[in-house]
């Protein structure tokens, strides 16, 4: 399986390198365009269904496996994973929203660490809190929608949190249809 998930997982961070949202431009010579939201793999953050989420993940390739607490997915992203990330944990409400996103790992190598940080760096631009130098750092990003990535790259131990703040709630109407109640029997 991670013969066949490797390369999927590569051309997916290379796709993330190289995208460049139309959202915001910058008003610089060189036009640099930023995102204005949090994405993960692709979607947006901000009222994320677990089932748009999953499918993605299926898609390139990945199972779940059992993480045996309420709310939470886990999935492996390999032994190589995504830039030396190899853990996603899924917290989600009850109406099956996203809520938060864990991409963890330990990366050993200094070249994936510094290359996932100017990912996010060259992606979302200067952090709203902390430092990137160079890649390196804890860093935090926050988005008008009430999104946040949250990154910590000191150590081997490399963290990306992405939250939704205020994630979706499915809520019933407080209307009876009572003419579909008359007509069940």
């Amino acid at each position: 399986m991670s013969r066949k998930v490797a390369p999927v997982l590569l051309v997916f961070a290379l796709v993330l390198l190289v995208s460049r949202p139309a959202s915001v431009m910058a008003e610089t010579n060189e036009s640099i365009a930023l995102s204005d939201a949090a994405e993960l793999f692709g979607l947006p953050v901000k009222g994320l269904a677990l089932s748009q989420l999953e499918s993605r993940l299926e898609s390139m390739g990945l199972q779940s496996y059992p993480s045996y607490k309420l709310g939470v997915v886990s999935y492996s992203l390999g032994p190589e994973g995504i830039l030396g990330v190899t853990n996603a944990t899924i917290h989600f409400n009850s109406s099956k929203y996203v809520r938060q996103v864990l991409l963890s790992g330990v990366v050993e190598s200094n070249e994936k660490r510094k290359n996932l940080g100017e990912l996010l760096g060259r992606k979302y631009g200067p952090p709203s809190e902390g430092f990137l130098n160079g890649g390196l750092g804890r860093s935090k990003w926050s988005f008008r929608d009430g999104t946040t990535i949250d990154f910590r790259n000191t150590t081997y131990d490399v963290s990306v949190l992405y939250v939704d703040e205020q994630p979706k709630v499915i809520s019933r109407s407080g209307k009876i249809d009572v003419e579909a109640l008359s007509n069940k029997k």
